[in-house]
């Protein structure tokens, strides 16, 4: 895939700021690849897409890639059931239709230190931890990494979650550090994506658990964010530090 107005101008690009993407329209954090020459810019993903891909989620459907998603309705991601507004992979046969990123989700994901192990998965056993519904929207069921304890988290709200904040600015660039040598920036953001994740069931544990459960709840957060858009949060260890500290 290139650039439609430069050929042969996208150059890699290492992690770095948050981005939308060019082709399948949805937030980035990982490596890119942007036009030399304009704004043009696209996921690692959607620039070395495949003509053509299947999933265990769907054995009856054959994907075919599109720069823009075939017919005249308004077509969703059966992934994460968020509009699909640029690239994508459908199958005629079925109607299913996936995001790039969606496509390429791992289907387990875990720490190094073996603390957390998610499994992503077509039926959840449980409600979403973040909007507890089973559903992302009304007959859309989402995909979810679940938790060896059976916690459900959908890869929707997730993002959603993520895109909200990056519209208020909490993933700005700057240059300033505290005495950890993360950006305030990007110590706030951290510490306000682990409080939205273990909110509702703080205020019902000692202390101690917690603590315990917030150093989980942000490894959680970590793992899942790296699985959609690419990138690990940066210098997680530092702020699972200060958070089981306070």
């Amino acid at each position: 895939m290139e650039c439609p107005n430069h050929a042969q101008s996208l150059q890699y690009n290492s992690p770095g700021a948050p981005y939308r993407c060019s082709g399948c329209r949805e937030l980035g954090f990982g490596a890119s690849y942007r036009c030399k020459n304009c704004s043009y810019i696209l996921h690692d993903v959607c620039k070395n897409c495949v003509s053509f891909a299947t999933h265990p989620f769907f054995p009856r459907s054959d994907f075919e890639f599109y720069e823009t998603a075939p017919g005249n309705r308004t077509r969703y991601c059966d992934a994460c059931g968020k509009d699909v507004l640029g690239f994508v992979f459908h199958c005629t046969r079925t109607g299913k239709d996936l995001h790039p990123c969606c496509l390429n989700l791992k289907a387990s994901i875990s720490d190094e230190e073996g603390l957390v192990k998610l499994e992503l998965c077509e039926e959840v056993p449980s409600k979403c931890a973040k909007c507890k519904h089973r559903n992302v929207v009304d007959g859309v069921k989402g995909w979810s990494y679940v938790s060896s304890e059976g916690t459900c988290y959908h890869v929707s709200c997730v993002k959603e979650m993520v895109l909200e904040n990056w519209k208020k600015g909490y993933f700005s660039q700057s240059q300033e550090t505290n005495s950890n040598g993360m950006s305030e920036t990007e110590h706030s953001q951290l510490a306000l994506r682990s409080k939205e994740i273990v909110q509702s069931e703080r205020s019902s544990r000692r202390s101690s658990t917690i603590k315990k459960y917030t150093k989980i709840a942000v490894l959680v957060f970590q793992l899942i964010f790296s699985a959609i858009f690419g990138n690990p949060v940066i210098a997680i260890a530092t702020l699972v530090e200060a958070l089981v500290k306070d």
